[in-house]
């Protein structure tokens, strides 16, 4: 049996039950009460103890302190995806604990993190959207327990499949990243030279001696990509397209620079090589 709390759901434990449910399956009672909360296999953002050994995992209690290195306070999803990630994706076919690392801290990045943030009353004075939010709005406005329970059904169902995605998009990133991290080191004046279409994104963010990435969006098409605002192509290319960009490039074969400078398309390859040195 999974226990958690009773009431209104926050995205919290909504997320932290769909982790559960992908390795394990546990009926699941909502309650506030110590007799219900003790028989219980696991206990979620509710019982006031943290111990991963006996899977209780509230965060609530003052004698738990645990944060992030960036100083995010951990709330109940953020506790189990660091319990159960690795049982998740090696259930996925994610094998490598290099990988496997990357990929946790990936979905920690895009999703749980902030859901613990908001969680902890971290944006409380500077309220913005955020699926903390919309799990919110999803509870029911009147105080029928059978009417709630719909809605925190519906909420789980959700938040699984809001989570399946972000697990195949950073099981993809992971399966790169030791490829990247080749391609990486033969970067000249900046530019990362790709021969085939990889997920680079989230990677160069994380290596700022890369200002530009060229690779081949399909078979006719290359794309040149920027890596941060300060690296976006000049302004004299920006917003122009087909016969405007050939003409201000010198180029023949572009197809369009964004009218913010973050990225370009051309024909060939030494086209997007062109575009991506200049300065």
């Amino acid at each position: 049996m999974l226990v958690t709390h009773s009431g209104r759901f926050h995205a919290d434990e909504v997320f932290a039950i769909s982790m559960v449910q992908m390795v394990e399956e546990h009926e699941i009672v909502r309650s506030r009460d110590d007799e219900v909360i003790k028989q219980a296999k696991i206990v979620l953002d509710v019982g006031a103890e943290y111990d991963p050994n006996t899977l209780r995992f509230d965060h609530h209690q003052n004698s738990f302190t645990e944060a992030r290195e960036d100083g995010t306070p951990f709330a109940t999803a953020g506790l189990i995806w660091r319990h159960y990630a690795k049982r998740i994706f090696e259930s996925k076919g994610l094998k490598s604990d290099y990988e496997i690392a990357f990929a946790t801290k990936w979905v920690d990045d895009k999703l749980i993190k902030d859901i613990d943030a908001v969680d902890n009353g971290l944006f409380q004075e500077d309220p913005r959207p955020s699926v903390s939010l919309l799990i919110a709005m999803m509870n029911e406005s009147s105080d029928e327990p059978e009417k709630q329970e719909i809605a925190f059904n519906k909420a789980l169902e959700f938040t699984s499949g809001i989570l399946e995605n972000f697990i195949i998009a950073a099981i993809k990133e992971a399966e790169v990243v030791v490829e990247l991290e080749e391609y990486a080191k033969t970067v000249e004046n900046g530019i990362l030279l790709l021969d085939k279409n990889l997920p680079f994104k989230d990677f160069i963010r994380s290596h700022p001696e890369i200002t530009r990435v060229v690779y081949p969006r399909s078979e006719e098409q290359y794309g040149v990509f920027c890596n941060s605002q300060q690296n976006h192509l000049p302004e004299r290319f920006r917003g122009l397209r087909d016969n405007e960009l050939n003409e201000v490039s010198g180029l023949t074969d572009t197809i369009f620079c964004h009218k913010s400078g973050f990225m370009a398309v051309t024909l060939s390859l030494e086209s997007a090589l062109f575009l991506a040195k200049s300065n």
